[in-house]
């Protein structure tokens, strides 16, 4: 049986070719935007609570630009039955 709440902290960021998790820098050099990922479970029968911060975006990367990768490639976790999923900004 696991613990609870449980919580877990992260960074995704989006590349050419999709989503890619890594939480230590270096990040990677081709990333288009970098989302920082907080999770919290509260109980096992709970939904998960995930946040999603754009903490950087690629200098000189159009709105457009961005949106057609998203588009493509969705959000970086979507909800789901057992999560859900608040999207912010910084940048």
């Amino acid at each position: 049986m696991m613990d609870y709440p449980k919580t877990e902290h992260g960074f995704y960021h989006l590349l050419a070719d999709g989503w890619r998790r890594k939480d230590q820098m270096p990040f990677p050099e081709d990333r288009l935007e970098t989302w920082a990922y907080e999770m919290e479970q509260l109980a096992e029968d709970a939904k998960q609570r995930i946040n999603l911060t754009r903490t950087w975006k690629r200098p000189g990367m159009s709105c457009d630009g961005l949106g057609a990768f998203h588009a493509c490639f969705g959000e970086a976790l979507s909800p789901t039955v057992s999560r859900n999923v608040t999207l912010e900004c910084e940048v």
